[in-house]
């Protein structure tokens, strides 16, 4: 696929894009602002109980500085970063509710809910989501590129949203919309190239759990990255560890708890949180 589907008419429109320093919002950010000449208001929510936010701070950062130095007029159209914690959103027990309900069916995330609380609060209708395409979906059950792809319509803008009426807790996400559905992140790269921003995207930042700085291998980002041959941005052993996860997760292993053994052993030395608390207290992590 080109990226004649995605290109939208400039004039004033101004896109509001959940930025989180990772590759695919930081590619669609880099996009709006590079290839479309849209005015960009990016988003991002501090999530507090995950160590990577202040590495997708930085990433952000090197970003801006980076197109400040190399391009001033994309730079000048992308606004401040809106920074807001999670433990700040408004409570919706309407759409914590829905959330629930959806993660009863597939694997979803707790930051859908408080995304969603988010737009509600900031009246916001259309926040974008790098939410991009998979090429190992699922198949057996249903994952969330799957449940959108069966609730989403194409905008006469080339984007995503949820249909008008779409079935039971989709509306979860109707104040969202999805650019990015239809790319997978080599076709991302390939897009950056083209129009020559990839140097800028690499600096952009995945990791969950970073390991002195570093991609883990192990986390559910760094799994798909290297899926999505990403694996060149990773160290040999970040590869090994990510290689050995994904080789227990689909063996009979995973029915006996050991994935998440496995990642504390080769995270931490030990076998649980517990051992990791420990280590953590005598200062060896």
């Amino acid at each position: 696929m080109g990226d004649q589907d995605m290109k939208q008419e400039a004039g004033d429109q101004c896109a509001q894009i959940l930025w989180t320093g990772g590759w695919d919002s930081t590619f669609r950010v880099l996009y709006a602002a590079w290839v479309e000449g849209k005015r960009v208001v990016p988003h991002y929510i501090v999530d507090t109980g995950r160590p990577s936010s202040l590495q997708e701070l930085r990433a952000i950062s090197r970003i801006k500085d980076s197109l400040r130095m190399h391009n001033k007029e994309v730079y000048d159209r992308i606004a401040n970063l809106q920074i807001t914690s999670g433990s700040e959103i408004p409570q919706d027990a309407e759409i914590t509710d829905a959330w629930k309900r959806l993660r009863e069916k597939m694997e979803l995330a707790k930051q859908y809910d408080w995304l969603a609380r988010y737009a509600k609060s900031r009246n916001l209708t259309a926040l974008e989501l790098g939410i991009e395409k998979d090429e190992y979906e699922k198949k057996d059950g249903i994952d969330l590129t799957l449940f959108l792809k069966a609730n989403v319509e194409r905008t006469p803008l080339g984007t995503y949203r949820i249909k008008q009426g779409a079935a039971g807790d989709a509306e979860l996400f109707a104040r969202f919309e999805f650019p990015i559905l239809d790319y997978t992140k080599v076709q991302m790269r390939d897009l950056a190239k083209k129009h020559g921003f990839i140097e800028i995207l690499e600096k952009s930042w995945f990791c969950h759990e970073p390991i002195n700085g570093r991609p883990c291998g192990m986390c559910n980002p760094c799994v798909n990255a290297v899926a999505q041959g990403m694996g060149y941005r990773f160290t040999r052993k970040a590869l090994f560890c990510c290689y050995l996860v994904q080789f227990v997760r689909k063996s009979p292993l995973s029915k006996l708890k050991l994935p998440r053994q496995l990642y504390h052993w080769l995270r931490h030395g030990s076998a649980g949180p517990e051992a990791a608390q420990a280590g953590r207290v005598s200062g060896h992590m």
